[in-house]
């Protein structure tokens, strides 16, 4: 049995979600979440995959105001040092202004890009 692959990139979550079994979640071209699309889309690990579902729309959710994430979007050509997301992450301790995390399984076939996966 010959099997294939798709490589699918979009800014539209949803559409991800009924197309894919895995997902890659990218910030600044870094990868920072990596998982099969059920358990990522049921409990995002990183603070950027979160903020990224809390506003998908849902019809369920329709009069509800749309909530930015805060902060400047830092430079591509020009990242801040350590983690990419850290001036705009609301749990940003001093170890992500200074050191980039790396990938890491944070349970099975789920990675996660993130330094409070440490503090847990």
């Amino acid at each position: 049995m010959q099997q294939s692959g798709y490589l699918f990139i979009s800014h539209d979550l949803e559409v991800v979600r009924h197309l894919s079994d895995r997902v890659v979640i990218m910030y600044l071209g870094r990868v920072v979440e990596r998982a099969p699309t059920a358990v990522l889309f049921g409990r995002p690990n990183h603070p950027y995959t979160r903020a990224l579902l809390a506003e998908v729309p849902r019809m369920d959710l329709r009069h509800r105001a749309f909530e930015p994430i805060r902060g400047e979007i830092p430079s591509p050509l020009d990242p801040p040092q350590g983690c990419h997301f850290h001036p705009r992450c609301p749990y940003a301790v001093p170890r992500c202004r200074a050191e980039a995390p790396w990938l890491r399984e944070v349970a099975a076939g789920y990675w996660s890009a993130c330094h409070l996966n440490d503090m847990a």
